[in-house]
């Protein structure tokens, strides 16, 4: 049974944490035009990174519901990604491949996926994000 909590509403932009099994995900959804992002976003994410690393978890991003993030509001992704990459936790960042703004700037950030399979980037269709 999947933990659900709301940890972060400002604005258009909410982030929901759910845990479940061997996973925490931090599901972001609606618009974030944060101007100053790493100065919100980026302490949930590196909180979320924390929790996960100390539970053993995968800690999952998932952009999916997201329908617009202005460009500093990309920095705080880059960020944990640098941070998990000196870390053993594992990340995975999960966008929608059918919103092509998203499969342009998420695509850019596969140069934090490890051979391993530890950090991954992934886009999944609308048929998927179903299953």
């Amino acid at each position: 049974m999947a933990v659900r909590e709301d940890i972060f509403n400002e604005g258009a932009l909410r982030i929901e944490k759910v845990c479940s099994g061997t996973e925490l995900a931090l599901v972001l959804s609606g618009k974030s035009i944060i101007r100053e992002a790493n100065e919100t976003l980026l302490p949930v994410f590196v909180e979320g990174l924390r929790e996960a690393d100390e539970a053993g978890f995968r800690l999952v991003l998932d952009f999916r519901p997201v329908t617009y993030m202005n460009s500093s509001s990309f920095a705080p992704v880059i960020k944990v990604l640098q941070k998990a990459r000196l870390s053993t936790v594992q990340v995975s960042v999960i966008f929608s491949s059918e919103q092509k703004w998203q499969e342009v700037s998420f695509a850019a950030m596969t140069v934090f996926k490890t051979p391993d399979g530890r950090i991954t980037i992934t886009g999944l269709t609308n048929e998927q994000n179903n299953n």
